[in-house]
């Protein structure tokens, strides 16, 4: 997994990632937008049901620095 330190490391709608839940909790999300210091995510199934809807994913905002990219 990489740390997203760097504000200029863009993450892609789609993108897999690692976020830190308070208490530490590690979740496996989906990115729906890069919005700077905020990254908003949602589970992969909610992307999924979105996108067979035409509808924008529902998701929630984690600050940048609990966001780690990995890989399927």
């Amino acid at each position: 997994m990489a740390r997203l330190s760097a504000m200029n490391e863009q993450l892609h709608k789609g993108q897999v990632v690692t976020a830190t839940a308070y208490g530490g909790e590690k979740l496996k999300r989906l990115v729906i937008a890069d919005l700077g210091k905020r990254v908003l995510v949602c589970t992969e199934e909610e992307f999924h049901r979105a996108a067979q809807e035409k509808r924008q994913p529902d998701g929630i905002g984690f600050p940048r620095k609990d966001i780690r990219a990995t890989t399927r």
